[in-house]
């Protein structure tokens, strides 16, 4: 079982333990403070990795100072790390340990040996000393905390003292990509005036300053912001200090206003002065949204073709969001009209990263019976635990007050807590709990059911504590949370012991809480938000006050009575910006609230149409076909009043987070994850805690978490429903459905333009209107397009003026049997996003495709093989053995005429690249001058060689007469089939001219065929010939030429073009191998067949001769004149090993 399978529910998380000897994540940019506390059993200690307890370095936004907190030294509380009492000796080796004497040192070391390191005295005294200043009472700005020294002298500045970059999410800009690594990390530059002058100020105050400035060798510290000397042109950039070389001499350094990176010595580096301005980095550092690659890295072929996409070229970017505070995601528009992600995913360079949602029901329990699968497996027979339960909780009533510290922080909502009072009675524990384990072994047949009690040693420190079994996330792995402290941890099974009675005697000491009276912002609480928390409320004794409870937590205020002024954290989340005041609502309050709202009911309506002929004005909301499309009435007063509605939505869903259970056929508030708005909806489906929605001021439908529901007011369902449901009167599809050309055209006429309409009915699936749009009739334009027709018309008639072979084609279905329409429906698209985004229309783009479907022939059979067409051993094309489905086909004959009878004018002059040897296209045959679906043999100057892919003939005709070809008509299977000869490892890229025509004479005289297997693109093929003309393998055959051509003329490399795929241009004129044999072609089936055979005798003796002048100019145009006499020698032997094994094919033939 994947042990991630928790992620969601039982997440392991370390408890607020152990200073930060090891820094990560943003306290990595800080200079530690040793500042420490031990166990009041553990319970102001500090996670390694968390968000640190060092000094506050930033000047950004003063009136969130308060909040991260600086307040006097009697704030630390510093504890010994064995007893549990007040510390006032540190470790002399490491300096993060406290004890209160030397004997408690003593008895810890066994423990405490595995976690201290030796810290440098010289490095801590090389640290930047900053002072505090106290905050001022009453006033924002004295929520600060530590402030830069005099402005004249130099400070250390870190990547937070500089501005942040403001960006709008959603929004599109204009930039270069002037640095790029890979897809997650690459650097814009944005071509924002603002921007470049800030570039353009900056360099040239760095230059002036640093120009003279002389200061003894500056050691920087890692995560500070620099004046660093480029390489390439010493001027002075601001750099980002990465890492540094443990002798102190060198640093890796990225130029935060360019992308680019460079180790540079430390006598290049500089501290910034105070008259360099703290602005944003000019260089966005940014990934790609949504897509990760497939395999571990980036590619190295994927990293190149971004570049090659991007390099020096000013693009489209999306910003959608924020990561980490200084990481952008976007998305970048290319010039081929896609999205960079969609672009990785299609060449299978990335997949969709998986989105880290909250688990439904369904998947709780997935997880949970996979858990207990795992324990169950292995626990015949072994001490299953069951007897141990959890002790009971602290009781708690409302108005107690209480000290506490903080042992686990995850957000506002939820903080575990401590009492203070009870810091003898946890220190007691903890020593019993050691006794306890240190006598107990570890038992062999110990597997503690889910539920039950345990103890369970903590990685980081090596002690036991007391924990519940929350699941098995494998056979011999755990995932356990300490019932004292509110951490969870996965273990191994060989760290858990049996727990004894007297050990479950006290109560669970973690306390759940919840600040009261707050809310966040925004949906959640940003990530500034808790990381100032944390930092405010770690190693600090907090005094709480219960108001209420709610959800089996205890929602408190909590004031730091250590500030000066006493400070209530609340408000200063609050005052800071990063909460929101809200009423204490608890448990019954909000069922009283709930049971309110119900009594009123609900009464909603529909916008209607004037239906007396009247024109109204609309505006296309989404569009999925001429047949069903929504708008709505398009006048300001209609669209004042729905963003009036949405800020009274907003107003009331972020008021009432009372559960709601959603009917099907009533309205609710939707949340729309996109833009975070709340929109009316109506209820669709319900499926566990998915809910099918249709937002009716819009008219489409999503699933939404039942989570994102809200109820609904009457008073906010006066306004009509504002989406109306329409179809285009007066047309109706060409085939059953309508096709993906018939949409598109649709949805550019509609998509944003002023639509003028008139009501012609009112059915059941809406209005039946006539539009107008830009002065065009819509109905007329679509019929006249020969996208759609007109009710009464007959199939015969839309495609009367289609080719003849089309026309034949529809008179045999006239007896009932309709052409199959093979055609992929255009997904609905967004034309309108709430309130006014919109979401580009996804298009299928005709193209040249090389990788066409092809049919697997059956493994190990041997047959005779009829060639359709032959461009080298590395591709060639077989006639199918079996009939196509002629319905189908003759479906596809229908459509392809119809699309390129429509595209011919637009696509033939749009077409500037040539395609590829191998590739699929659409190809009008010279005898009737009908479209057929063809692949490429050869590509000349003015013409290409088909080969009609579902009839096996080939011609040569003129580039005009070819067109790209669509996805859609290439769902049914070509009749040939796709080849290549065993043996393509030794194989060359390119194939010598003479080697090509003897593969081609060899297999029109006739083979046996054996498929070896079917490599993903091609069944690779062994070929011999038949036992009456020798038997011999057609690959070996090639092989040996291959050789002695290579022998021959090794120096020269051939100068036949290959295609995108590596294989030759050269072809043959695709044909049946013998007229007596050729595969027949149905009467009934009607295609591009030529009236040209192959005479196999003359083919060979054409070919022969073709040999012969082949060899001859070879020797004529020699250019090695020393070596002439050994080419003639070694080319006579090649010519005479062709000819003895022509002479052997045409003796076997005349027997």
């Amino acid at each position: 079982m994947n042990r991630s399978f928790f992620s969601n529910v039982v997440r392991p998380n370390l408890p607020l333990r152990k200073p930060s000897s090891s820094p990560a994540g943003f306290s990595a940019t800080l200079p530690p403070q040793r500042q420490h506390s031990m166990p009041v059993a553990r319970a102001l200690r500090s996670a390694p990795g968390s968000f640190g307890e060092g000094p506050i370095n930033s000047t950004v936004k003063r009136e969130k100072f308060a909040l991260l907190g600086s307040g006097p030294p009697s704030l630390t509380v510093n504890f010994c790390n064995y007893c549990g009492q007040q510390g006032i000796f540190c470790c002399k080796r490491c300096k993060k340990v406290f004890y209160c004497s030397a004997a408690c040192q003593t008895e810890d070391w066994k423990a405490h040996r595995h976690v201290c390191k030796f810290v440098d005295p010289e490095a801590v005294k090389g640290k930047p000393k900053e002072t505090s200043a106290v905050p001022a009472t009453g006033d924002k700005s004295s929520l600060g905390g530590l402030k830069h020294g005099d402005s004249c002298s130099l400070q250390r500045v870190y990547f937070k003292d500089l501005h942040v970059t403001k960006i709008i999410k959603g929004t599109d800009i204009q930039a270069t990509v002037v640095e790029f690594y890979s897809p997650s990390r690459f650097f814009l530059l944005p071509q924002s005036p603002e921007v470049l002058e800030a570039l353009r100020s900056i360099n040239t105050e760095l230059q002036k300053t640093y120009s003279s400035f002389s200061v003894a060798t500056y050691v920087p510290c890692v995560g500070e912001i620099c004046a660093v000397q480029f390489s390439c042109d010493m001027n002075w950039y601001r750099g980002l200090v990465q890492t540094l070389a443990p002798d102190q001499k060198t640093a890796n350094i990225l130029y935060i206003d360019f992308g680019n990176e460079e180790n540079v010595p430390v006598d290049r580096i500089r501290g910034l002065t105070a008259n360099i301005k703290p602005v944003c980095p000019c260089a966005m550092e940014c990934c790609i949204i949504g897509v990760v690659p497939v395999v571990g890295n980036w590619s190295g072929e994927c990293c190149i073709a971004v570049r090659q996409l991007l390099a020096g070229k000013i693009v489209t970017v999306r910003l959608v969001e924020t990561v980490d505070g200084r990481i952008h995601a976007v998305d970048i528009l290319l010039s081929m009209g896609k999205e960079l992600s969609a672009f990785l995913l299609e060449h299978g360079y990335a997949v969709k990263e998986p989105v880290n949602t909250t688990p439904t029901k369904q998947d709780i329990n997935a997880m949970v019976n996979a858990s207990l699968e795992n324990f169950k497996c292995l626990s015949d027979g072994k001490d299953d635990n069951t007897w141990a339960q959890p002790p009971e909780p602290l009781t708690q009533a409302v108005g107690d007050k209480v000290s506490v510290v903080v042992t686990h922080f995850q957000s506002p909502d939820e903080l575990i807590v401590q009492k203070v009072d009870n810091a003898g009675v946890i220190q007691d524990l903890q020593l019993k709990l050691r006794e306890h384990c240190s006598q107990v072994a570890a038992p062999q047949n110990f597997r503690p059911a889910p539920g039950t009690v345990c103890c369970a040693q903590f990685s980081e420190d090596k002690q036991w504590y007391r924990a519940t079994v929350l699941a098995y996330s494998s056979k011999e792995r755990v995932c356990v949370g300490y019932l004292d402290f509110g951490n969870s941890k996965e273990v191994a099974l060989d760290h858990l012991r049996p727990i004894s009675t007297s050990l479950l005697a006290l109560p669970m000491q973690a306390m759940p809480c919840g600040l009261a009276g707050v809310q966040p912002v925004g949906e959640s609480w940003s990530e500034e938000c808790l990381l100032a928390l944390q930092r405010r409320v770690s190693n600090r004794i907090l005094h709480i006050e219960i108001q209420g409870a709610h959800e089996a937590k205890a929602l408190v205020t909590m004031i730091d009575e250590a500030s000066d002024p006493q400070a209530n954290i609340a408000e200063l989340l609050i005052s800071a910006g990063y909460a929101a005041p809200c009423p204490v609502t608890t448990n019954n309050e909000s069922a009283a609230i709930a049971e309110a709202q119900v009594c009123e009911p609900l009464v909603w309506s529909y916008t209607e149409l004037p239906c007396n002929g009247q024109t109204v004005a609309l505006l296309a909301s989404v569009v999925e076909n001429p047949g069903a499309f929504y708008c709505r009435i398009d006048s300001p007063a209609e669209h004042q009043r729905l963003k009036e509605l949405g800020a009274q939505l907003k107003q009331h869903c972020e008021a009432d987070a009372s559960p709601f259970e959603p009917k099907v056929g009533e309205p609710c508030c939707a949340l729309l994850s996109d833009d975070g708005a709340w929109y009316r909806a109506m209820v669709k489906g319900l499926s566990d805690d998915q809910v099918a929605v249709n937002f009716v001021d819009y008219g489409y439908s999503l699933t939404v978490e039942k989570g994102h529901l809200r109820s609904i007011t009457p008073q906010l369902l006066t306004l009509p429903f504002q989406a109306v449901c329409c179809w285009l009167a007066g047309v109706e599809p060409l085939g059953s459905e309508w096709s993906s050309e018939a949409v598109l055209w649709f949805q550019t006429q509609v998509d944003g333009e002023h639509l003028s309409a008139r009501v012609l009915s009112l059915t059941e699936q809406g209005y039946g209107v006539e539009l107008q749009s830009r002065g065009v009739n819509v109905t007329a334009t679509l019929i006249s397009e020969q996208l759609a027709k007109v009710p009464e018309e007959t199939a015969k008639e839309n495609h009367g003026e289609t080719c003849s072979a089309t026309k034949q084609i529809e008179k045999k279905n006239e007896q009932g049997h309709s052409c199959t329409q093979v055609s992929n429906q255009t997904e609905v698209i967004f034309k309108e996003m709430p309130p006014e985004g919109q979401t580009a229309v996804a298009t299928e783009v005709p193209s040249f495709p090389v990788e066409w479907k092809t049919v697997e022939l059956p493994l190990s059979d041997t047959f005779q093989p009829y060639f359709a067409g032959i461009i080298s051993p590395s591709l060639f094309y077989l006639l199918g053995p079996t009939q196509v489905d002629q319905q189908k086909l003759q479906g596809v004959v229908v459509e392809l005429a119809a699309y390129c009878s429509n595209s011919q004018a637009t696509l033939s002059s749009a077409v500037k690249s040539r395609p590829a040897p191998g590739a699929a296209c659409c190809a009008q045959f010279s005898a009737d001058n009908n479209w057929y679906r063809a692949v490429i043999l050869e590509v000349d100057e003015n013409e290409v060689s088909v080969l009609y892919a579902d009839y096996g003939n080939s011609e040569k005709v003129p580039l005009s007469r070819i067109l790209p070809i669509p996805a859609c008509l290439l769902q049914l299977p070509f009749q040939i089939i796709r080849c290549t000869l065993a043996g393509k490892e030794h194989f060359p890229a390119e194939w010598p001219q003479e080697v090509q025509q003897m593969f081609q004479t060899v297999l029109i005289s006739g083979v046996l065929a054996t498929v070896q297997y079917f490599d993903g693109s091609a069944s690779v093929l062994s070929l011999v010939l038949p036992a009456e003309k020798g038997g011999g393998n057609i690959t070996e055959m090639i092989l040996e030429a291959l050789h002695a051509q290579t022998k021959r003329n090794p120096c020269t490399t051939p100068t036949q073009k290959t295609d995108e795929g590596g294989s030759s241009t050269t072809i043959s004129t695709a044909a049946a191998p013998d007229s007596s044999k050729s595969k027949p072609i149905p009467e009934n089936q009607k295609g591009p067949i030529g009236t040209e055979t192959l005479d196999p005798t003359a083919e060979h003796l054409e070919q022969k001769e073709d040999i012969s002048a082949a060899s001859v100019s070879g020797l004529q145009t020699s250019s090695c004149c020393c070596q002439s006499l050994k080419a003639k020698i070694d080319e006579l032997e090649v010519l005479m090993k062709l000819q003895l094994s022509l002479m052997k094919m045409l003796a076997g033939q005349k027997k």
